[in-house]
């Protein structure tokens, strides 16, 4: 054998040695990886302040995790920018009602905070409401409105429904099921495990309500450790509001106002056709930030008020007040009418004088009818 063909030979058993290896360390490497990234996962979850009893080593929360920092980067960092618009608003309606404030992330699992997001099965808004349970919980869901697509109405609803299903299951576990497959189903499932424990409930739920609890964990994980993945979010536009009474089309405050009615409708959608009615509460109105005092002005210069129904018996029992010497501005502020010297009215004070005055008409009439 000559040297060049020993030479290759020996070439050739060590590629043999060598490949085998190679492909043994590119196969195990991985799984190392994501037992490493698997516990990196579950310790950073356990630091969140998350509603207690939830279990955050489910394998599919990884998988969603992936979702979010993974392919969906893109639509991942454009909710990212939406959070910093809606979460204060969510943080002020938990605080109102007690809740965690962990539970504003079980709208990035819902909606993936598109307000307008609609879904197959007619849930729609940031909190996902069936319209058959948003109207149980007193929003408006009709032709006209649709409140679910508000962002006031429909968190506080949300809110007070979670709330309702913590105090009626007493785990924040079912409590997210139930607001995933309402709490009917629940039971059932409660009763046919034999268990209110999750684990042994679970397993008579549906397939989508068992992996709704990690969906929402990966969400938390998202926003609070998306810039450790190299995400960033996208800077959400500015929007004000506007509170409206009077009856007004949106395609007329878009010419009057010079705003791209597009805009104005993507911004609106509880304005089902377009139009904001009448309203004795009024409508919030989102406007461009930049064209709020312009829209101000042009809703502001025009009547934006509703008439409020006319109480006649306000107008008796001031008669009657004025005749008996009755002052009740003096018995609420220890003060004549005549001396107060502020302009404009408190409405406070207005409605507890109103009231005041129709209890001694009240009053008055039983006397006059001995």
């Amino acid at each position: 054998m000559s040297k060049l063909q020993r030479t290759l030979c020996q070439w050739l058993l060590l590629l043999l040695v060598a490949v085998p290896s190679i492909a043994v360390a590119s196969l195990s490497s991985p799984v190392k990886f994501k037992s490493r990234s698997r516990a990196q996962m579950v310790h950073r979850l356990e630091r969140l302040d998350l509603p207690p009893g939830i279990p955050t080593s489910d394998a599919f929360v990884q998988r969603k995790i992936n979702d979010y920092m993974g392919g969906g980067g893109s639509s991942t960092e454009r909710m990212l920018g939406r959070a910093n618009q809606y979460f204060p608003i969510f943080d002020f309606y938990l605080r109102k009602h007690d809740l965690p404030a962990s539970l504003k992330y079980l709208a990035v699992a819902e909606s993936m905070l598109v307000p307008n997001a609609v879904s197959s099965a007619r849930a729609a808004g940031l909190w996902q409401l069936m319209p058959a349970t948003a109207r149980e919980m007193g929003l408006r869901v009709d032709g006209i409105i649709d409140e679910r697509l508000d962002l006031h109405r429909s968190t506080e609803a949300a809110v007070l429904m979670l709330k309702d299903l913590h105090a009626q299951f007493g785990d924040w576990h079912l409590a997210l099921a139930a607001y995933n497959c309402g709490a009917g189903r629940v039971r059932k499932a409660i009763r046919s495990a034999g268990s209110r424990q999750y684990d042994k409930a679970s397993n008579y739920l549906p397939r989508e309500t068992r992996r709704y609890v990690a969906a929402y964990l990966a969400a938390a994980y998202a926003v609070n450790y998306y810039d450790d993945h190299g995400l960033n979010p996208m800077a959400a536009e500015g929007v004000e509001s506007i509170r409206v009474y009077t009856r007004m089309s949106l395609a007329k405050i878009a010419r009057e106002c010079d705003v791209r009615l597009s805009t104005l409708i993507r911004m609106n959608p509880t304005f089902v056709q377009h139009y904001i009615p009448a309203s004795e509460q009024g409508y919030r109105l989102r406007v461009p930030q930049e064209q709020k005092y312009r829209v101000q002005q042009f809703i502001w210069g025009r009547p934006n008020l509703v008439e409020l129904p006319f109480d006649e018996n306000l107008v008796a029992a001031n008669e009657a007040a004025n005749m008996m010497g009755f002052d009740p501005k003096f018995t609420l502020l220890g003060i004549s009418a005549s001396r107060l010297a502020y302009r404009s009215p408190v409405w406070s004070l207005r409605l507890l004088e109103e009231r005041m005055l129709l209890g001694f008409l009240t009053d008055y009439r039983a006397f006059a009818s001995l």
